[in-house]
C-alpha cells in the first residue's frame, strides 16, 4: 500500500473502515456481478441485453488457468441471464412478424384491443362483441382449429367495418403465443405477384409464388372477391385452398361477401366450396369505424401542430 494511501486511512478512519469491509467481503464473496439490472430484464438480473458481466476479484492479474475438474478459472467473464432464451424467441417472433406481410398499421393490433364500443350502433356493437369472442377462442383452441385444418372467414359488405384489423389481430397472436410461420396478403396483391411471373426477365414463377402460399402454416388471404374474377385467377385461389384443404393447413380469410355469395365471382364452383370446408363464417358489423379513427388520430396530431 502506498504512503499516500497509508496517510489517508490513518487520518480517515471511515475510510479505513469502509476499505477494510470491502477486503473482507470480497475475500469471503470475490465472484461479483458487474451488470447494473435493469426493468427490462423480467429477472431484475442484467440490463436488459440478455448477458451478466461477472468478476471474480481474487483472480485479479492472475492468468487464466483449469482446475482439477477442467473448468476455466477466469478474473472476468460473460454469462447469460435467465431471460436470455426468452430474448431470442422474441427476436424470432419479431422477425417472423416482420416478414409475415401484416400491414404495419395493425403490427401491434390484439384481439383484446378490439375495441367494440367505437361501433355506434347496439346492434354492431353486440356482433362486434361475437366476432371478437370467437377470434380469441379460436386463438385459445388453434391447436384443435389445426387438426382439422379450419380457419376463419370474416365478412361484412361495408369496407372500414374492421375485418382486416381483427384478422390481424388473431395472425399477431397465432405469431406470439405458438410461433407459427404465417403470410398475410391481399388478395389482389397475390393475383398481382402471378401476373409479374409472366415477364420473361422474371426470375420467379407462378408455381413459386402458389407453392410459397400453399406451404406456409397459416395463410391470412384479406378481402378476397373484390372484384369480379377472370378464370385464370380463379385457378390461382383453386391451386392454393385446395392444397391447403388437403394438407389441412389453416387458412383465414376477409371479405365482402359470403361463402355462398363466392360462386358468382369465382362461377366455376370450385373455389367457395373449398372455402366452406376450410374456414367457419363469422359475421362483422355492417358499419364502418375507419373514418372515425381516422379522425380520433387526427384530432391528436392537430394538438401537436396547434397547440
Amino acid at each position: 500500500m502506498s504512503a499516500v494511501i497509508q496517510r489517508m486511512m490513518k487520518d480517515n478512519p471511515v475510510l479505513a473502515k469502509r476499505m477494510s469491509d470491502v477486503r473482507e467481503s470480497l475475500a469471503s464473496n470475490p465472484i461479483e456481478i458487474m451488470t447494473i439490472p435493469s426493468d427490462e430484464c423480467p429477472y431484475k438480473k442484467c440490463d436488459g441485453k440478455g448477458w451478466l458481466w461477472i468478476k471474480d476479484w481474487s483472480r485479479l492479474g492472475k492468468k487464466d488457468e483449469e482446475d482439477e475438474n477442467g473448468k476455466l478459472l477466469r478474473a472476468e467473464w460473460m454469462e447469460q441471464c435467465k431471460c436470455y432464451e426468452q430474448l431470442v424467441k422474441q427476436r424470432e417472433v419479431d422477425k417472423k412478424l416482420d416478414l409475415s406481410g401484416i400491414p404495419p398499421i395493425f403490427s401491434d393490433a390484439t384481439v383484446r384491443s378490439y375495441d367494440v364500443n367505437r361501433y355506434r350502433s347496439a346492434n354492431s356493437q353486440g356482433i362486434a362483441t361475437m366476432a371478437k369472442k370467437a377470434a380469441g377462442n379460436y386463438v385459445n383452441n388453434y391447436e384443435a382449429m389445426k387438426k382439422h385444418g379450419k380457419g376463419l372467414y370474416l365478412y361484412s359488405k361495408v369496407k372500414g367495418s374492421g375485418k382486416t384489423r381483427l384478422a390481424s389481430s388473431i395472425a399477431n397472436a397465432l405469431v406470439k403465443t405458438y410461433g407459427i410461420d404465417i403470410a398475410f396478403i391481399k388478395s389482389g396483391d397475390l393475383i398481382a405477384q402471378v401476373y409479374k411471373t409472366m415477364n420473361k426477365k422474371s426470375e420467379t414463377t407462378r408455381s413459386d409464388i402458389i407453392e410459397t402460399f400453399r406451404k406456409v402454416e397459416l395463410l391470412v388471404i384479406d378481402d378476397l372477391a373484390i372484384k369480379d374474377s377472370t378464370e385464370y385467377e380463379e385457378g390461382i385461389f383453386y391451386d392454393i385452398t385446395d392444397y391447403r384443404l388437403e394438407h389441412k393447413k389453416p387458412t383465414i380469410f376477409t371479405s365482402n361477401v359470403t361463402i355462398d355469395e363466392l360462386e358468382k365471382v369465382y362461377p366455376g364452383g370450385r373455389v367457395n366450396k373449398r372455402i366452406n370446408k376450410m374456414a367457419m363464417e363469422i359475421y362483422m358489423p355492417e358499419e364502418s369505424i375507419r373514418d372515425d379513427e381516422a379522425d380520433s388520430e387526427n384530432a391528436e396530431l392537430e394538438k401537436l401542430l396547434f397547440r
